[in-house]
């Protein structure tokens, strides 16, 4: 392992702090080397799966048809077939291939029954990237994807993510989420008529919606906090690797020698 320093000029995103603090090592194959991952877990594509089918969803809405539920799985269904292959592994062996598939489908229809005719609000853009700039002691780029961005009112945006997993936060815990707040810098930073922004999850596998605010002076906080992180990334050298758990279901747990 070459104990290099990472380019300063890096464009960070909420996906890359995390997987540097879950495992610097996963960080310098994914976003210094650019090594493609040659397994994906069952988890992560089923969600990939999940957000693409309301994707189309939303996108369908915007040009004044609204799909039918048997519609949307039946695209879910198409896109996973096209999609799964050899590289898609399953660690936990308590669930198969097609219970996934049938978990993901029970939380499309529960979406679906849930915000029919899905007519709150404008939506602004689905994937929708935002480049922006944290500020610390130095400026650094940042990019996110925001899986649903809609304005609701004069100048209220909302801020929509989709979670497919089994877990269900607190709402403590998600006052200290870090992706939807860096996101509403922004949201603030590229949409000048906001005037408040609103933070929505929406947990498909509980179908449970959810929904956080933030102060100006929590997002200065975070700003701080964000760029504390990345200079420490700036500064790694070796990028050592992290064991644990999670090491089962990394990418790279093929060509990472602990």
């Amino acid at each position: 392992m070459h104990c290099n320093s990472p380019p300063t000029d890096r464009v960070y995103s909420h996906s890359s702090l995390s997987c540097f603090e879950q495992c610097p090592r996963k960080y310098r194959y994914r976003y210094i080397e650019g090594l493609v991952p040659e397994r994906r877990g069952i988890e992560a594509f089923s969600g990939s799966m999940v957000h693409l089918a309301l994707q189309h969803l939303h996108q369908h809405v915007d040009e004044g048809r609204v799909l039918d539920a048997d519609e949307l799985i039946a695209f879910l269904r198409e896109r996973w077939e096209e999609n799964i292959g050899d590289d898609i592994v399953i660690v936990k062996k308590d669930m198969t291939r097609s219970d996934h598939l049938r978990k993901a489908e029970a939380g499309l229809r529960a979406y679906h029954r849930h915000y029919h005719p899905f007519d709150g609000g404008r939506t602004v853009g689905l994937e929708h990237g935002v480049n922006f700039k944290v500020r610390g002691d130095k400026e650094h780029s940042f990019v996110g994807f925001i899986d649903r961005l809609t304005e609701v009112g004069d100048g209220v945006f909302e801020i929509h993510d989709y979670k497919t997993g089994k877990r269900l936060p607190t709402a403590a815990e998600l006052r200290k989420d870090r992706q939807l707040a860096l996101y509403e810098i922004g949201v603030r930073q590229n949409y000048p008529q906001v005037k408040e922004v609103r933070l929505v999850w929406h947990y498909l596998s509980h179908d449970k919606e959810m929904t956080s605010w933030r102060t100006t002076e929590e997002l200065t906080a975070l700003e701080r906090g964000v760029a504390v992180l990345i200079d420490s990334i700036e500064r790694c050298r070796c990028f050592p690797c992290r064991t644990g758990p999670l090491c089962r279901w990394c990418e790279y747990c093929e060509i990472c020698q602990h």
